[in-house]
């Protein structure tokens, strides 16, 4: 069986005259892969294409090492979802809910009640499972729509914009049920979102899609990494000073809030921790590669597509 979650090559999808998708070929491992783009980026016809709910109008896919469209039934019985929208049935209790979508899920009557059960108390409602949804707030309504998404047990779960509408506390709980998911249960995940925090929180897997294409596609860690030549070091003490004694040597530098990046030479890490030996009022806390944030990342690399167009 492949080690893809998804692949794709040469994927592309009209809209009428709009192309959505174009020519894009990608393929992302069975782990925690984000997925990220701008508005209109092509996130949500790419997890309905992979979904079966839409057809690509040319190309070709896999998922979980599967062709579509011919294999799209199979592939369902591997995956669960959980949709951006909320369910349209604000008088069933969570429990009958998710029930009814593990028996669309091909469970007989008895085990869909029972993983029902299960997966209500996995996901924290075990309390909340009889009362109607149109009860529930937004934090246990993307609860109750996550364990709809596990109730068949799939390999591939497909999560779009997850903690949307969630405060701080509720975001917190469902990112640590998606890490859960991901490095105790041993689930792929596919986490569709606009908040970079929440990706680069979770996911150790990156795709971006800027204007129905693929503009990265890789490692967080390696995305994360800067390529300026720049050394990051953090002292306690006023960086200032240490900024001044690196510039008598002829290094250059620079004052980043309380760090401090110095270009790379021969010995740079030499001098910096001779320097700070012969200040008794620094004491170094970091010395070694710069990094930057996933928002950081992001942009770069929009902003690198929108110059190359």
């Amino acid at each position: 069986m492949s080690s893809d979650a998804f692949s794709t090559n040469a994927l592309s999808k009209l809209y009428g005259k709009t192309l959505a998708l174009d020519g894009v070929t990608v393929g992302a491992p069975k782990r925690a892969v984000g997925l990220l783009g701008p508005n209109g980026a092509g996130k949500t016809t790419l997890i309905r294409i992979l979904m079966g709910i839409i057809r690509y109008s040319s190309g070709s896919a896999t998922v979980l090492g599967r062709k579509m469209p011919e294999s799209i039934r199979e592939i369902r019985d591997h995956i669960g979802y959980s949709p951006e929208f909320s369910p349209t049935m604000p008088d069933v209790s969570a429990q009958k809910y998710v029930t009814f979508m593990g028996r669309l899920s091909g469970l007989d009557p008895v085990e869909a009640a029972q993983r029902a059960h299960d997966t209500l108390h996995y996901v924290g409602l075990a309390e909340e499972r009889y009362r109607r949804l149109r009860e529930f707030s937004t934090g246990m309504m993307q609860k109750c729509k996550l364990a709809a998404a596990l109730i068949h047990d799939p390999e591939l779960v497909i999560l779009d914009e997850p903690t949307d509408g969630l405060d701080p506390n509720g975001r917190h709980q469902m990112l640590e049920l998606i890490k859960r998911l991901y490095q105790e249960e041993g689930k792929s995940i596919l986490l569709s979102s606009h908040l970079l925090f929440d990706v680069e929180r979770v996911c150790d897997w990156v795709v971006v899609l800027g204007q129905g294409k693929v503009i990265a596609n890789g490692e967080v860690s390696q995305m994360l990494t800067d390529t300026s030549g720049m050394v990051r070091v953090k002292v306690s003490g006023d960086p200032q000073k240490l900024l001044d004694r690196l510039r008598s040597r002829g290094l250059e530098g620079q004052l980043d809030g309380s760090n401090l990046d110095v270009q790379r030479t021969d010995d740079v890490e030499m001098i910096i921790l001779e320097e700070i030996n012969k200040e008794p009022s620094l004491i170094l806390r970091y010395l070694g590669r710069r990094t930057r944030s996933l928002e950081d990342a992001f942009m770069a690399l929009v902003e690198g597509r929108s110059d190359m167009e």
